[in-house]
């Protein structure tokens, strides 16, 4: 019994060893699945409008009740970024971070996060509460998503938007556009407030 001991105790700390090594494996793989990167990407050319168009007009409710029209974005450059949801999407609530931190205190654009009627989910609704991004949320119950093409089916029930991100210049025409099918990547935000015309922050 005494000469098994040992043998038991080795067993013991390479197992706990190989647990350790799976689990900084599966950390550093879940930290490294999601981020942002410096080019576009247009992976569905046929949704929303070009580099060069009008953004379409629309009037949808801001979660505070507001109704905000693309009429009142105009004047200043603006990013709107449709994102499948806030509920559920890791890399999708790190992407609207990354964007409200780089428009955190700035007056020369404004940041419009567009979801659709069924990704307004009261966890979602939590997420804008609790960490409150510079921004105007949207709530997209009028099909706006799905006339631009963005409209996907959800992991759930109900539709959501593609990843995608127009960036508009102070008369609202497009001055860039990212379209994705995942977004686990996302476009840097300096490469938007560039397209814009705006000098990030130091």
């Amino acid at each position: 019994m005494s000469a098994s001991a040992p043998g038991r105790g080795i067993a013991g700390k390479v197992g706990v060893t190989l647990l350790c090594v799976y689990l900084v494996a599966v950390a550093l793989r879940i930290d490294g699945c999601y981020g942002a990167e410096g080019v576009a990407r247009d992976e569905l050319p046929t949704a929303g409008p070009r580099v060069g168009e009008p953004f379409p007009a629309f009037t949808l409710p801001d979660v505070s009740g507001a109704r905000v029209a693309l009429h009142d974005l105009a004047g200043r450059a603006a990013i709107l970024a449709f994102v499948p949801s806030l509920d559920w999407s890791a890399p999708t609530k790190a992407r609207v971070l990354d964007l409200a931190q780089a428009v955190a205190g700035r007056t020369d654009v404004r940041l419009v996060v567009i979801l659709t009627g069924t990704a307004a989910t009261p966890r979602s609704l939590t997420f804008v509460r609790e960490h409150q991004p510079p921004a105007f949320f949207l709530v997209d119950g009028e099909g706006l998503t799905e006339r631009l093409g963005l409209q996907v089916p959800a992991p759930e029930d109900g539709p959501v938007a593609l990843p995608a991100v127009f960036v508009l210049d102070p008369g609202g025409t497009v001055v860039l556009r990212d379209v994705r099918r995942e977004a686990r990547v996302w476009l840097q935000p300096r490469a938007l407030l560039a397209a814009a015309r705006l000098s990030p922050r130091p």
